[in-house]
């Protein structure tokens, strides 16, 4: 064991308070009670990641970083949690048996109303579907594909100039309403279509 009051040089010293008075910034937390991973042993170990990152070293969590700390706050909770195997396509982690993908954003014009998820999963086929029923086959059989495997998505979302996080939990049966778009909405070329048909704002787009 380290004795840190003989053993650390001033650089370290100075290191050390920084990283202290970086964990002990100041947050306004707010939780949903409804929520799995609505505990104080998972808030205060996922805030303490995530002050490492954005107020010691700088820069918003985000990405690996992200997995990482969601991970290490799950563990720390009392959650039982196996990372995917390597290669696989749509989930990133098991918790409690629950198949979760891991998202995270930072984009400037982050709408606080809306979600938008970037790169769900990828269609490289849509290239080469040249009708609106190979379009609606296509997209009919991937969702489903998707559904099977995920249970649901944790996207943690980084407001720039509200200096606020937000971690959203989307249950995937939400896609289950793209099985209902008939195939008059899959003419355009890499189609975009509000879900459901004529609801205004839509669920989905």
């Amino acid at each position: 064991m380290i004795d840190f009051t003989v053993s650390v040089t001033p650089a370290e010293k100075r290191r050390l308070k920084e990283f202290i008075t970086a964990l002990r910034t100041n947050c306004k937390v707010e939780m949903n009670q409804k929520s799995t991973f609505s505990s104080d042993s998972f808030e205060s170990e996922f805030r303490s990641k995530l002050l490492a990152h954005h107020c010691f070293m700088g820069s918003p969590l985000f990405q690996e970083s992200f997995d990482s700390a969601f991970i290490a706050a799950c563990s720390h909770a009392g959650h039982k949690v196996q990372e995917a195997p390597e290669g696989q396509r749509f989930w990133d982690v098991l918790i409690d048996g629950r198949r979760i993908s891991l998202k995270s954003s930072k984009a400037k014009n982050l709408s606080e109303s809306t979600l938008h998820i970037s790169k769900l999963t990828e269609a490289a086929w849509i290239q080469d579907c040249r009708t609106a029923k190979k379009r609606q086959e296509h997209t009919r059989r991937l969702f489903e594909e998707y559904c099977s495997e995920v249970d649901a998505i944790i996207q943690l979302r980084y407001f720039q100039k509200l200096h606020r996080y937000e971690l959203v939990e989307v249950p995937v049966t939400l896609f289950s309403q793209i099985h209902d778009v008939a195939v008059k909405h899959f003419n355009a070329d890499g189609p975009t279509i509000n879900i459901p048909i004529g609801k205004i704002p839509p669920t989905l787009l």
